[in-house]
């Protein structure tokens, strides 16, 4: 099975930078995917998972998950503030927010639900919940200033995104034991289930739009690629394992090492920063975390830790 999900993974990936190369897609469809997974899609996969995950299984596992997510993600954020000071204004806002934020929703949910079950996966959803609200709450402020308007703005975002209300009312449905119409739950089944390849096609359209090795040139991305994918796991999992159990610390881990999320380049592009860096920093970096975080969940696989 999870040979033939990675030979999904390259097919998937090769359709959307060739239905671009061809002139099939647009270009600008990149502008469009990111808002149709992140609006529509991924709350549809956030409610149903937490609606039909028991309450008692989201505490065990929300608990450690939420904080290890805040420390882990909030940590190099800080440090990186002091760090990259004396980086120019077009640069620092992007260095500072991918410092602390992984690409969940694009790159993690496809690869991890090939190895992970059900349960395991409420792990993922509910980390990728916590970096919803930082993204919106802590980083966006970044890129746009803040006055009195933007500070108004950001609340506004984060109370009304809509992987939130997702997440709060699945939890209310599974606190609560509500059973949602058969209609309703096969439509919000079937939206949910158009994440993965969603996330791969826009990932191969990126790819074909930006170029696969336009960032081989730039020292920043290949250090970044190599901090965020390899060195800064091995970090979380090395203080998580004194501290939760084995699996959850792996799952963590793997997670605090995704790479560069796309809305860098979005965000980067709206406001005027360097959209180049942030571009050259998503492709190795999820090169290299599908690579690498593949063969470590393989391996978990065969040696019974996750997937059982």
């Amino acid at each position: 099975m999870q040979f033939d999900g990675f030979l999904f993974f390259l097919i998937v990936i090769c359709i959307g930078y060739f239905s671009v190369k061809s002139k099939l897609v647009p270009e600008s469809a990149t502008d469009v995917l990111p808002s149709l997974l992140l609006n529509v899609c991924f709350p549809a996969m956030l409610f149903t998972n937490f609606a039909e995950t028991d309450i008692h299984e989201l505490i065990n596992y929300g608990i450690p998950t939420v904080i290890a997510t805040l420390v882990f993600s909030l940590l190099p954020f800080f440090i990186s503030i002091p760090l990259f000071r004396k980086v120019d204004e077009s640069r620092r806002p992007i260095l500072r927010f991918i410092s602390g934020v992984g690409n969940t929703s694009f790159v993690c949910i496809p690869l991890l639900s090939l190895f992970l079950t059900k349960s395991e996966m409420s792990i993922v959803f509910i980390h990728g919940a916590v970096m919803d609200f930082l993204i919106w709450g802590v980083h966006h402020q970044i890129f746009i200033g803040s006055t009195e308007g933007s500070r108004k703005q950001i609340v506004k975002k984060v109370l009304a995104t809509p992987n939130l209300i997702a997440v709060v009312a699945g939890i209310l449905c599974s606190v609560f034991s509500v059973e949602l119409p058969e209609f309703l739950s096969y439509t919000l089944n079937g939206i949910a289930a158009s994440v993965s390849p969603i996330a791969l096609l826009f990932i191969g359209m990126l790819i074909c739009r930006y170029g696969l090795f336009g960032w081989i040139r730039s020292k920043t991305a290949i250090v970044y690629s190599l901090w965020k994918v390899l060195a800064l796991p091995c970090i979380v999992f090395a203080v998580l394992y004194f501290i939760l159990p084995f699996k959850t610390a792996c799952i963590l881990a793997i997670l605090l090492g995704s790479p560069s999320p796309v809305s860098a380049v979005l965000w980067s592009k709206q406001y005027g920063k360097d959209t180049k860096l942030a571009v050259d920093c998503l492709i190795p970096s999820t090169i290299l975390y599908f690579i690498v975080m593949g063969a470590v969940l393989v391996l978990l696989l065969k040696s019974g830790v996750v997937g059982i």
